[in-house]
């Protein structure tokens, strides 16, 4: 309740998804090796979307009302075999980030239109185990992105349903290529590469995915299908990995109390 025209905080609806992947991945590292890996993936993540909380006045709207802000943390690892299965890269990947949204609503037909800035940090190991000299890579990438989407809502009896399409993709950032030459046993005289401005000209980074969600009377449930792909390198050396995965997850959305404590029972 507002009393006496002062601004407060409204207590917003937050949607948690946690989500499971699963999948094929198909990985190049020229600092490990020139051939083209295929395997398989598997990964756990978290979304999560609310919109900004805002001020109001008594008998005013607050001004944050089309916005709404979107995180993401996700881990997946991948083993994958040359093309004669003589040989295996592991990988183990970390992503994280936060964007904000502009959401245009058209209500009478259960569609939403969001687009807006996305900022992305992802880092990752590879071990290849034939390798002596070099058996291990790293990734590392902060990126500045762009992320758009549409969302199409819908009833069914006791049920509703949640169609949605996300696309994201790199503007500009900074990520870390290694020296070609660098041995493993380098790293710990610190020859340790060079980090780089890195955009669409050298480093081409895109994720999209379809998904669809289920509300039933006592849980919500997501399936889908996710496509990443990232390639970036110089003329001697180039790294690249694409995952197509099925998404299964659930969904939770639950409100937060400021004014509620450990003592408030």
């Amino acid at each position: 309740m507002l009393m006496g025209g002062m601004a407060q905080a409204e207590n917003v609806e937050h949607e948690s998804i946690l989500m499971l992947r699963f999948g094929g991945s198909w990985r190049q590292d020229q600092y490990l090796s020139p051939l083209l890996y295929k395997g398989l993936m598997v990964g756990i993540g978290n979304e999560w979307w609310q919109p900004f909380r805002k001020e109001t006045k008594l008998g005013q709207a607050g001004k944050l009302d089309n916005w709404e802000h979107v995180g993401r943390l996700d881990v997946r690892f991948d083993w994958t075999y040359n093309p004669t299965r003589s040989n295996v890269l592991y990988a183990l990947q970390l992503q994280t980030g936060w964007g904000a949204n502009y959401v245009w609503r058209f209500a009478e037909h259960g569609v939403q239109v969001f687009v807006g800035p996305y900022l992305d940090v992802s880092g990752g190991i590879k071990y290849h185990i034939a390798n002596v000299n070099k058996p291990i890579s790293l990734d590392l990438m902060v990126s500045a992105q762009a992320q758009a989407g549409v969302s199409y809502a819908f009833k069914g009896k006791k049920t509703s349903y949640r169609l949605r399409y996300m696309l994201r993709f790199n503007l500009i950032g900074v990520d870390y290529m290694p020296d070609y030459w660098q041995s493993y046993y380098e790293m710990y005289k610190e020859v340790l590469g060079q980090v780089r401005c890195a955009g669409m000209w050298n480093h081409r980074t895109l994720h999209h995915e379809l998904t669809l969600d289920m509300q039933f009377p006592h849980s919500t449930w997501r399936v889908g299908i996710c496509h990443d792909y990232d390639e970036y390198g110089q003329k001697n050396m180039m790294f690249s990995t694409e995952e197509v995965s099925l998404v299964v997850g659930t969904s939770f959305r639950y409100k937060l109390n400021p004014k509620k404590d450990f003592t408030s029972f």
